[in-house]
């Protein structure tokens, strides 16, 4: 294995929300039923993976909201307009989209004819961290914990240039109260995703989600 470095990322899952500390810069993408500017970012930093999985895209971020106001977003006017106000436009054109997804989703719980690919409003939280040497981002989106049900982790992982990261090493540790839930120190990710899922919670209190880099290249 080539490893080229090794650093420990930490995140903490509160309530709705990931708060971040150490070497993590992270804060809320989506509030008050449209994106913020990091909601902005993701979509822009999620285009590549769009490129690559195509509709997979939807399975894997579990046809979220927020990734089909991303992919509303790419087909938008705004998407490639190069004015100074390019954010805000996009903003606002997400605060449309989102009541479009949000009322297709009420629609079909009234009539019971489930689109294969609706836009489901569930309560997910999107976080993305970065490495303190800049060499990787790493993107989770996860449910929030409940109690006697499984929480669902999804990495996905990015070079500087938000390109995915294949033949990644890594660690995780999730705990919640001081209690391990859900512990491997020597996972693997060829294609630079991953998906896991913990035990059922005894409690829906915050969990802690730790993901230790080990290095880059075949085991």
């Amino acid at each position: 294995m080539n490893k080229i470095f090794q650093l420990g990322i930490i995140f903490f899952l509160v309530g709705g929300f990931f708060y971040s500390i150490q070497n993590v810069q992270a804060s809320p993408f989506f509030s008050n039923g449209y994106f913020t500017e990091n909601g902005i970012e993701w979509c822009e930093e999620n285009r590549p993976l769009y490129e690559i999985l195509d509709e997979k895209f939807f399975e894997h971020h579990k046809h979220s909201l927020e990734s089909r106001v991303c992919v509303s977003l790419y087909q938008d006017y705004y998407w490639t307009y190069e004015g100074s106000d390019r954010i805000e436009k996009l903003i606002e054109r997400s605060k449309h989209y989102s009541q479009l997804e949000i009322s297709e989703s009420y629609d079909e719980s009234e009539t019971g004819i489930i689109d294969t690919t609706p836009a489901e409003n569930k309560d997910q939280t999107l976080l993305q961290g970065l490495t303190e040497d800049g060499e990787m981002t790493v993107q989770i989106i996860s449910s929030s914990p409940r109690i006697n049900e499984s929480m669902e982790i999804n990495l996905t992982f990015l070079d500087k240039d938000n390109r995915i990261r294949t033949n990644v090493n890594y660690g995780v540790t999730i705990s919640q109260q001081d209690q391990i839930i859900l512990e491997n120190g020597n996972l693997f990710s060829e294609k630079g995703l991953s998906t896991m899922n913990t035990r059922p919670l005894n409690s829906d209190k915050p969990v802690s989600i730790a993901i230790a880099i080990n290095g880059i290249g075949i085991p």
